[in-house]
């Protein structure tokens, strides 16, 4: 399974480590209410997909190169979920308490602080409508509590909007949406257009005062699957000034056995030709339960992109771009 090994060179893995990298989606909060785990250890790669296992710890973080984390509070499916949403939010508060490598940012300046201190930055998220929709007034107390970005749909419809994979219903954002992406604007929290359909995702667009993004999705061009975007898509989300973190998961990028590293390029160097070079970050969904392509066994091995990106002739300033600068762009102007 994590076959295609890439062999990172020495100024390659420089390269990699001055530059400032971002991750915009993962779903460690989840993981780790579900089964708890110690992230100061090293947890080795499966031989088989597991998703139970870490891709994340803080020794692979060190390793990887990597300076900050989208955080994802998420409350999708199960009588609990609004229950596990919450205790996601005082797992997130303990990390700080466990781990002195990790910092909390709400904005872009304190990621790259983190970036000059040797630290790692996490920032929060919300993936789906569901723990809010009853409550819209939730919102403002998860923008205290440090939330930046939104994401209204996960893969089951709810009532704010629907889901890509929910292919039976035309409808888009409801009314109860369009009051929850107000509420983003007011607050400066970021609109994530990641598992929207395709009405949806442009009622998100037309809805939305401020840029809208993608954290976590592919390239429909690349791919046929109903959680990656179309090439129109993508150039809505660039002319606003948004950026599409591109996900590694297998099944979105060419199968779960055809994909491998090599094939997460694909899907950036796809977004640099139709959308632009300043409109492509990275959102892995790791520890998001989904099977990685081959060589890519987690974290750990993000400098793999950095370098098959330099041999395809990506210069430096723009894999900056690509590895945290875009984002960091995008970040700044919600700050």
């Amino acid at each position: 399974m994590y076959g295609a090994a890439v062999a990172v060179e020495d100024e390659v893995s420089r390269f990699h480590r001055e530059a400032l990298v971002v991750d915009l989606h993962n779903d460690l909060l989840t993981k780790l209410v579900l089964r708890g785990g110690d992230l100061s250890r090293r947890h080795g790669a499966q031989a088989l997909y597991n998703p139970l296992a870490f891709d994340i710890d803080v020794p692979k973080l060190q390793e990887g190169g990597v300076d900050a984390l989208g955080c994802l509070l998420f409350a999708g499916m199960g009588l609990m979920a609004r229950r596990r949403f919450w205790k996601q939010l005082e797992e997130f508060e303990r990390l700080f308490e466990k781990h002195p490598q990790l910092v909390r940012a709400r904005s872009a300046a304190e990621l790259r602080r983190a970036k000059a201190d040797g630290k790692v930055a996490l920032f929060l998220g919300i993936e789906g409508a569901l723990a809010v929709e009853d409550d819209p007034g939730a919102l403002e107390k998860l923008a205290a509590a440090g939330v930046r970005f939104f994401g209204i749909c996960w893969n089951k419809t709810n009532k704010a909007g629907v889901s890509s994979f929910d292919k039976k219903n035309g409808g888009g954002l409801s009314a109860l949406g369009r009051e929850l992406v107000a509420e983003c604007n007011r607050l400066g929290i970021m609109v994530d257009v990641s598992h929207a359909s395709k009405r949806t995702f442009w009622d998100l667009v037309e809805a939305s005062k401020t840029p809208v993004f993608s954290s976590h999705s592919g390239c429909e061009a690349k791919k046929a699957h109903p959680r990656n975007l179309d090439d129109e898509q993508l150039r809505a989300v660039a002319k606003k000034g948004g950026v599409v973190g591109i996900i590694f998961a297998a099944n979105f990028l060419g199968g779960l056995f055809g994909a491998t590293v090599e094939t997460i390029c694909d899907h950036i160097e796809h977004v640099v030709d139709v959308a632009g070079e300043d409109a492509v970050a990275l959102g892995s969904d790791f520890d998001g339960f989904v099977p990685l392509p081959r060589g890519m066994r987690d974290v750990r091995d993000l400098p793999r992109i950095t370098q098959i990106l330099w041999r395809r002739g990506f210069g430096e300033a723009r894999l900056k771009k690509l590895l945290g600068e875009n984002f960091l762009r995008y970040f700044e102007g919600f700050n």
